[in-house]
This record gives C-alpha cells, structure tokens and sequence, in this order.
C-alpha cells in the first residue's frame, strides 16, 4: 500500500481499517497477493513499529469495544435509510464524526458508554432490541445538528455523483454501439 493513499485515507477517517471496506482497495490487495503467489507479510519493520506503539491502555482498549458496538448499530441503522450509491461515503463520515463526538461526551453521555461497556458480551444482536435502541438513541444524542447536515450533504453529494456517473455510463455505452 502506497504511504499516499494510507495518508489520504487517515485525514478522511481517522482510520485506516476504513480502506478494508473499499472495493477497489480490496481488489488491490487480492492483486498484490496474487502477484506474489499469496506470500504477503508486513515484514521486519513491523516488529519496530509494533514495539515502538507498545501494548495499548485499557481506556484504548475500552474505545476500540465502544466503537465496535456503536458503529454495528449504526450500519444496520443506516442501511435503513436507503441511502443507495451514497452509503459507504455516509457510513465512513458518520462513522469519523461519532469518532470525534465520542472524546467529548457529556457525563450523562459517559455513564451510558460505561454501562454499555460493562454490560454482557456486546454482541448486538437484533434481538436486544432494547439494547440497540438505546444505542441509535445515544448516536442520535451524540451527534449535533451541525453533523446531521453534514451527513446529509454527504448523502446528497455521494449520490449527485453516482447519477453523473450513471450518465458518463450511458454516454460511454451509446459511443460504443
């Protein structure tokens, strides 16, 4: 992976992990592995950077688990929407935004993570209605106006942009006939 491409993706997100849900760049990887005969490892510098990073804080760790259960919710919540070409782009500013909200909550805000998080296995379940409820609420809650709209304008350019490729599609499609 070019170092461009990973700083590109770190600005938009926050989170390079978001490049995994990226055909193209799933379409890469299988590629490059392929090209190698499926002999792919992260190499020895890896050991220095993982030694450099040390073992990560339970606050770290509580983090990671807070997101991981927030953001299973809010992609079945989202995906709820509709929001058709336009998804993936929603998804990853959402999911950017909540990162950000998620370093400044409010006391009340704290309590509900630290229950969540001390709660059973967080495996969110369509069954735990109630669970996942109170979840989509506290997203709800998290976000501000400010970041409605931006979700919104997201939504709104990601499928603008979907239709005029729909189009280039079409005029490609007539020229080749």
């Amino acid at each position: 992976m070019d170092e461009r491409r990973l700083a590109e993706q770190f600005a938009q997100t926050g989170n390079l992990m978001d490049l995994c849900a990226s055909e193209d760049w799933l379409k890469e990887s299988a590629q490059a592995e392929a090209d190698c005969g499926g002999r792919v490892e992260a190499g020895l510098t890896l050991r220095e950077y993982a030694a450099r990073l040390g073992a990560p804080t339970i606050e770290q760790l509580q983090m990671v688990k807070l997101q991981s259960t927030l953001f299973s919710v809010l992609r079945t919540w989202m995906e709820s929407w509709e929001l058709g070409l336009s998804f993936e782009t929603t998804y990853t500013e959402a999911r950017r935004l909540i990162r950000h909200r998620l370093q400044h909550l409010s006391p009340e805000q704290q309590d509900w993570a630290k229950r969540l998080l001390a709660g059973p296995e967080q495996n969110l379940a369509f069954d735990q209605q109630s669970v996942r409820s109170e979840a989509i609420a506290m997203l709800g809650d998290i976000l501000t106006q400010d970041d409605w709209q931006t979700l919104a304008n997201t939504a709104a350019q990601g499928m603008a942009i979907g239709v005029l490729q729909m189009r280039q599609l079409d005029i490609v499609s007539a020229k080749a006939s």
